[in-house]
């Protein structure tokens, strides 16, 4: 909104290099994949959930998108449309300060996940988002199993 908005015909928009650690790297195609969204943190890792699904990725793939009101869940029905496409992706979204929508759970998005997946150990995990949610959501899933080494996280500074 804020270009369409603010932008006008002629202004200098500056765009920064790609940041952050959030990608599908191929390889691996059994490990379970984790990915931790918040508002517009859910793009990158609509990204990686494509390019996993791409290339074949075998092992589970859990996408929990968190947001405060309901009217922040964007993508919402593309991303139920490859629930219903791939038996091993599943899509989560989830509202902390709204009344959730049907499909959607009620809650932090971090909490709901340490919730349905206490044991991490062995996944891939990715967060990307608010950084605060990101540096929680970066230890408690290693306290939750996930390795240091197999957490990807980029905060949205």
């Amino acid at each position: 909104n804020w270009m369409a908005e603010h932008l006008k015909v002629g202004d200098t928009v500056t765009i920064s290099e790609a940041s952050g650690d959030c990608l599908y790297a191929p390889g691996k195609p059994e490990q379970n994949i984790l990915l931790i969204g918040t508002g517009s943190g859910l793009a990158p890792l609509y990204g990686i959930v494509r390019d996993a699904l791409h290339n074949g990725h075998r092992g589970a793939i859990h996408l929990y998108h968190g947001c405060a009101l309901a009217d922040g869940l964007y993508m919402d029905e593309a991303l139920r449309d490859l629930t219903r496409a791939h038996p091993n992706f599943n899509y989560f979204p989830c509202v902390s300060r709204d009344e959730a929508p049907t499909g959607a759970r009620r809650g932090r998005a971090l909490d709901i996940v340490l919730n349905d997946l206490p044991d991490l150990t062995g996944w891939r995990v990715f967060l990307c988002g608010h950084p605060g949610m990101v540096k929680s959501g970066t230890q408690k899933t290693f306290l939750a199993g996930a390795s240091m080494s197999e957490i990807h996280a980029d905060p949205f500074t």
